[in-house]
């Protein structure tokens, strides 16, 4: 039976064959997000762990930092210069691995602070922070506001017969993203915990998109969950989706979506 890393190692790595899949389909972030990093920050100088297609990585950049973008997969990698060209350092490297040449200004990592080893991540990021360095863990969560598609999704999911492990953790409505979203909770209560850094809590940039049934199932495909489904499986599960969506919804979704930074500055 797959223990808990060997689920997360084959999660984190299941992108890399639906890179520009996932470059397309997934969300940007608002610019609000970024300028308000750089207001945080001491100094300019900012790694980012798993930058993936570099997603966050260019409205960093676009802020004026030197960024050094550290990416596991690279199939991900390799789609980074073409946004980036010279402007950004791209490191194929898990962040337990990188060879680092600290220390930084800023740590910053989107959608994927999860990836990483648990058992090490908050000491890493306090030995690459200098005194008073910020600590920036961004993700966007995206509820359904058609909280009736939601219900029709997993209806789908119930006549695939998938397990724990294999239920996809999306689409979510309104009231399990608050929850979701408690900042008290993790990855909240890990930077609370940590001696090297003071937790300032959440900050939440709302804003709202409207997807077609293919746009939708797009983004499903550049998920994890669907990814370890394998082809044949995760595809027949989303042609269900999408062809439920364009049938009794008009061909229409609206995501409520949230990006949610949590802050910590470095101490000493």
């Amino acid at each position: 039976m797959e223990d808990e890393k060997g689920y997360t190692e084959r999660h984190a790595l299941s992108f890399g064959g639906v890179a520009q899949v996932y470059d397309d389909a997934r969300p940007d972030y608002p610019d609000e997000l970024f300028e308000y990093i750089a207001g945080r920050l001491p100094g300019p100088k900012v790694l980012e762990v798993g930058a993936g297609t570099g997603k966050a990585t260019m409205g960093l950049v676009d802020q004026g930092l030197t960024v050094t973008a550290v990416e596991p997969d690279p199939r991900m990698a390799a789609i980074l210069p073409s946004r980036a060209g010279g402007q950004v350092g791209v490191e194929v490297a898990t962040f337990e691995s990188f060879a680092a040449a600290g220390p930084y200004d800023g740590l910053v990592s989107a959608q994927a602070w999860h990836w990483t080893d648990p058992e090490t991540r908050m000491d890493r990021a306090a030995a690459l922070l200098r005194p008073g360095g910020f600590l920036g863990l961004v993700w966007n969560c995206g509820p359904l506001r058609q909280e009736e598609v939601v219900a029709a999704i997993r209806a789908i999911y119930d006549d695939f017969g998938l397990s724990d492990l294999e239920r996809p953790a999306e689409p979510i409505t309104g009231a399990e993203a608050e929850v979701i979203q408690d900042p008290e909770t993790w990855p909240g209560d890990e930077l609370d915990a940590h001696p090297g850094f003071e937790y300032l809590g959440s900050v939440l940039f709302s804003w709202q998109e409207t997807l077609r049934a293919a746009e939708f199932g797009a983004y499903l495909r550049s998920t994890s969950y669907f990814q370890t489904l394998g082809p044949e499986r995760g595809e027949s599960l989303i042609g269900r989706i999408t062809t439920m969506i364009h049938r009794d919804f008009d061909d229409l979704v609206t995501v409520d979506w949230t990006t949610q930074c949590y802050e910590a500055v470095r101490l000493g």
